[in-house]
């Protein structure tokens, strides 16, 4: 077995400790208007540091994004979109805000014409890459109308908890296991094995939740073990797509890391799979459960 690979895993697992516990309180208390207003700060800003990481890696290719303008539209879409969806129950709202952005993308580009047509689509797909997903993830946890039998809490507890587990099943099996490169391209580490364990650990903890719902939620989370099992398909695949879509842009751009914050690597690292999977428990929501 190969141990001595996890020679960094000790760092990276007591980080990911402190702000996975951090992260459980700010859900457990997400209902407070005062915790409210953090954990949607708290999103805008990652919105806007990972889209100012996506334009870093932009700027290698010889692109110039208009890197505050991008950061200040993703920071106005998630607030746009908790606005909308929490409180005047319009979905117009993020839909014209992105609007307007694009507009001002257009805009700053008008003095300087010269390879505007690369610089505004760099322009409009960073902000699309990493700000609506998130905005998604605001919508799980604050549904529409909540009620005793729609708890956001445990639906984003749910996302967050099947699809970073997938990244870790695929990480150790794939470390122990792993001979098959999976996509060697993009990332020579990951393995089909690898991608077979996440794959396999995102069912498997898809329907322990379902259990552990029954035990301590009741009625608040109302998934049922076939929906769970593929939800966990679902989010096993499109988890590990969003690792490769990520690494696929790194690679591009040739650097091992979208920033250097200790031990995680940067916010693109940290919420890659989730930028695809927040949208399928998403529109469950809205298509299966009414939210």
């Amino acid at each position: 077995m190969k141990f001595n690979q996890f020679a960094d895993l000790r760092k990276r697992f007591f980080i990911i400790m402190v702000i996975g516990i951090a992260l459980l309180l700010l859900i457990a208390f997400s209902a407070n208007p005062i915790v409210s207003g953090l954990v949607v700060a708290a999103t805008a800003a990652m919105a806007g540091v990972g889209v100012w990481e996506y334009a870093k890696l932009a700027s290698t290719k010889g692109v110039k994004p208009a890197v505050l303008l991008m950061v200040i539209v993703a920071a106005c879409e998630v607030v746009a979109f908790f606005i909308g969806h929490k409180w005047i129950h319009s979905q117009e709202l993020p839909v014209f805000v992105f609007a307007i952005g694009v507009g001002l993308f257009f805009l700053n580009r008008f003095r300087k014409a010269e390879e505007a047509l690369v610089n505004v689509a760099v322009d409009f797909f960073g902000v699309a890459y990493v700000a609506v997903p998130l905005s998604y993830m605001l919508a799980i946890l604050y549904p529409i109308n909540p009620s005793p039998t729609m708890d956001g809490r445990w639906w984003i507890f749910y996302l967050i908890v099947v699809t970073k587990i997938t990244d870790v099943g695929a990480y150790f099996v794939g470390r122990i296991w792993g001979k098959t490169a999976l996509a060697p391209t993009l990332s020579p580490k990951k393995t089909v094995e690898g991608a077979a364990g996440g794959l396999a650990c995102a069912v498997l903890f898809s329907l322990g939740i379902v259990f552990l719902g029954r035990m301590y939620a009741g009625t608040a989370f109302p998934l049922e073990y076939p929906d769970a099992l593929w939800l966990g398909i679902l989010i096993g695949v499109f988890g590990q797509i969003g690792d490769l879509a990520e690494s696929l842009l790194k690679r591009d751009a040739d650097v091992k890391d979208s920033n250097r914050i200790p031990g995680l690597g940067g916010v693109l690292d940290m919420i890659d799979s989730l930028i695809f999977t927040a949208p399928i428990v998403y529109f469950y929501l809205r298509w299966y459960t009414q939210t």
